[in-house]
């Protein structure tokens, strides 16, 4: 979500991004697969006339939600392709889709180990014919050069790459992802004119590589392979970090190994040229600092492309106004996308995972491409730029969005004729079903929210004590009362997992597909326990409404979120309802002018007047009806 913000005294107007919402679009895919080698070793065995088994063929990927085994492909002709179109509207014009082959459900290897991917046209509608690679990157190849070139202005003005004295190597799945002495040159033959500054430079580094192998596949990679590659200088080793744009779920970039080729010239991290600012960032920690009884003192940190995720920059509180306001003063370009990242160190965290030891503000989504992390945009200036952004609250979640102590939950979900995304029909009394969520701590964790693991696999993972669902009697009700901690946000994001025979002592994760998740609201803290409206197991699970006025985890929350309602008076009373939660409550005033009065009785940590509606809890009080009155729904 865009939150424009006007920085005071500043003159000058920035964009602060939060989580981005990805604007649906419109791409026409045609997936096609060489399955020859497959057919040949007996690893394909599909129906007549092909063969004479069942197996069939997919492509799945973020255009199909990685739902099920994906999208079915059919033979053309006699020939050993494999082929079928979708239209793409999951992934946006302009960014990146991922994608894998599987057969009947199991998925091939690459010869890059990660998902294929390509970047699509900026308009809507339009059409793309992808490659038609080897099933599994296994099939006849040869060997190719490819033409490397990366501009490296920007990083020479911020001063992370010194001419004469740095180097830049390619490193991808052709190398081992190791530096093997592919370093690029400066070729002062090409020129740029950067946009808008209209500065030439002449800053390119170029490099011509054979292209011998792949990172899981042996030998020389088959036609159409699918290959990855990122810059690094050095002696520093700092990685580039591509854009949205660019970059495959790995944060790499990409290409196809089917002929000589030379590709595109890119800006190293795709920081094109642009001026530099000093920028002052600022984060309230009152959240994390009130509910993690593990935060390490002084440890709150930002890191960046501003300096290729090199390392975090301290950040300092100052003793006054307000101890939970952490800042740091870093420089970075003008008029481009500069993304930032805080962090803090977590003792529990630590013990645990020595090497990331980190909580992190937003960290990546679900296809690792950004967009839940915060973005800065700075204009041009003629003189150098020295501006002290608006305070962010880390996660974007206030004080009050926090639950202010533990709080019983009751869920509920209804699994009459549920069914899994394999297709797999619920069972009662043979299946169970288990619920998973953001509330789960890790099964055991106290800070930060975190999910569990799901069961599958070859060695099956048992849940933690705790999140199974019991069943009601002999009905399709499914239910268990959860305590969920205070200092957890008070809008959960959950699944719900089936555990076919019980015989994995946990859930597969088979509901919806990852992120696909049912949002519901704490609206009462003063219930014990606060009832969830029930659930129905789905693969397209429920959101309620939030009042909030801005983002609140994984979901944004809005002002108009609270359905605050008035109705007819009638008997002297006026009915007013409305989704409340803790820390919102009503307002009234006789004018629409103020001044304003609260009634801090409706706050959710105190209301508990309401009906039950398929949004949880439905506040309702019934106010004198004297005059005029005005009310309104506010999170201060």
């Amino acid at each position: 979500m865009k939150k424009i913000i006007n920085a005071a005294g500043a003159g000058l107007l920035f964009c602060l991004l939060g989580i981005a919402s990805a604007k649906a679009s419109s791409t026409i895919l045609f997936f096609s697969v060489n399955m020859a080698t497959n057919l040949a070793n007996g690893t394909f065995n599909p129906p007549a006339p092909a063969g004479t088994g069942t197996d069939a063929v997919y492509a799945n990927g973020t255009f199909y939600g990685w739902s099920g085994s994906g999208l079915q492909l059919v033979q053309e002709g006699n020939t050993t392709i494999w082929t079928n179109s979708y239209n793409d509207t999951s992934d946006q014009n302009g960014y990146v889709v991922d994608y894998r082959f599987d057969i009947n459900g199991a998925y091939e290897t690459t010869a890059s180990y990660d998902n294929r991917a390509a970047e699509l046209p900026l308009t809507s509608g339009a059409i793309v014919n992808l490659p038609t690679p080897y099933y599994g990157d296994v099939g006849p190849g040869q060997v190719i050069n490819v033409t490397f070139q990366v501009d490296m202005s920007e990083e020479i003005e911020l001063g992370h790459f010194v001419p004469g004295t740095s180097q830049l190597d390619v490193r991808g799945s052709f190398n081992g992802w190791g530096n093997a002495g592919d370093y690029l040159t400066n070729n002062p033959a090409i020129v740029v004119t950067n946009y808008p500054t209209g500065v030439v430079e002449s800053n390119v580094y170029v490099g011509t590589f054979p292209i011998t192998t792949g990172a899981e596949v042996p030998g020389v990679p088959a036609t159409n392979a699918f290959m990855e590659w990122k810059a690094v200088e050095d002696p520093s080793g700092s990685w580039e970090s591509p854009g949205p744009t660019d970059a495959n779920d790995a944060d790499n970039r990409f290409f196809t190994d089917n002929n000589n080729q030379v590709l595109p010239v890119v800006s190293f991290g795709d920081l094109t040229y642009s001026p530099l600012a000093n920028v002052t960032l600022n984060v309230d920690m009152s959240g994390p600092l009130s509910y993690d009884p593990n935060y390490m003192s002084n440890s709150v940190t930002v890191w960046g492309t501003f300096n290729n995720w090199a390392n975090g920059v301290n950040m300092t509180s100052d003793p006054a106004p307000n101890t939970n306001i952490f800042t740091a003063t870093v420089t970075m370009p003008e008029s481009t996308a500069v993304i930032i990242q805080v962090r803090y160190t977590n003792n529990l965290v630590a013990a645990t995972t020595p090497a990331a030891p980190w909580v992190y503000d937003y960290v990546d989504d679900a296809i690792y491409n950004n967009n839940e992390r915060r973005t800065v945009n700075l204009p041009i200036t003629a003189t150098t730029l020295n501006t002290n952004m608006p305070i962010f609250h880390f996660l974007d979640l206030a004080l009050d969005d926090y639950l202010p102590q533990n709080t019983p939950v009751l869920f509920s979900v209804n699994m009459s004729n549920a069914v899994a995304t394999n297709g797999y029909l619920f069972s009662p009394g043979v299946d169970a079903v288990y619920i998973n969520g953001m509330f789960a701590n890790g099964g055991g964790t106290p800070y930060p929210q975190a999910w569990y693991p799901w069961a599958g696999g070859i060695t099956p993972v048992s849940a933690p004590p705790g999140y199974q669902m019991i069943q009601e009697g002999s009905s399709s009700i499914y239910t268990n009362t959860i305590i969920i901690p205070a200092g957890t946000p008070v809008a959960l994001s959950y699944q719900y997992g089936m555990d076919p025979g019980q015989a994995n002592g946990g859930p597969l994760e088979d509901e919806a597909p990852s992120g696909a998740n049912h949002f519901r609201v704490v609206r009462s803290t003063a219930l014990s326990p606060y009832t969830m409206a029930v659930d129905t197991f789905t693969n397209q699970p429920y959101v309620e409404p939030l009042f909030a006025p801005g983002n609140i985890y994984e979901n944004m929350g809005t002002l108009s979120g609270g359905n605050l309602s008035v109705g007819t008076p009638s008997g002297g009373k006026v009915p007013v309802t409305w989704l409340g939660r803790p820390g919102a409550h009503l307002q009234t005033a006789s004018s629409l002018n103020g001044p304003w009065t609260d009634v801090q009785v409706t706050d959710g940590t105190n209301w508990t007047g309401g009906v039950n509606t398929a949004n949880g809890l439905m506040s309702v009080t019934n106010w004198p009806a004297s005059g005029h009155t005005f009310y309104r729904l506010v999170k201060p």
